[in-house]
């Protein structure tokens, strides 16, 4: 079974300029359609080690597997307080880590949801 991944690339602040550059040409021509695989850029290691904390690593792994249904079950499977999990849920949602699917029920909660099976760090060692 081949793994699902999500990418978090360390660019340095040239490489970052040129990325966003030519993305914005691929945009303008058309040749960027629908979904394409998510990327999380981040400018140093130190920025990575920030969005993967022990934490949310554990919770990632958390959604992915149990499925919680919302938020507070999340942070009961976690035995964590519900605003330090939300907070974690705002801020990985923000970067593209997770998604949160709208329920259709009266309490309109949220489910987390983690579809990849991986993050694959890479280095741009070309700067």
């Amino acid at each position: 079974m081949k793994l699902k991944d999500i990418e978090i690339k360390i660019m340095s602040d040239e490489a970052y300029g040129d990325h966003l550059n030519w993305l914005f040409d691929d945009l303008k021509d058309g040749k960027i359609t629908g979904k394409r695989k998510p990327k999380i850029v981040a400018r140093t290691p130190e920025d990575v080690a920030k969005i993967l904390t022990n934490k949310r690593i554990r919770l990632l792994r958390v959604i992915r597997e149990k499925k919680p249904e919302s938020i507070s079950e999340l942070a009961r499977f976690l035995n964590r307080s519900q605003s330090n999990v939300s907070n974690d849920i705002k801020y990985l949602e923000g970067i593209g880590l997770l998604e949160l699917e709208e329920k259709k029920d009266p309490v309109l909660h949220k489910k987390p949801i983690v579809n990849y099976d991986a993050v694959r760090i890479t280095v741009d060692l070309s700067c």
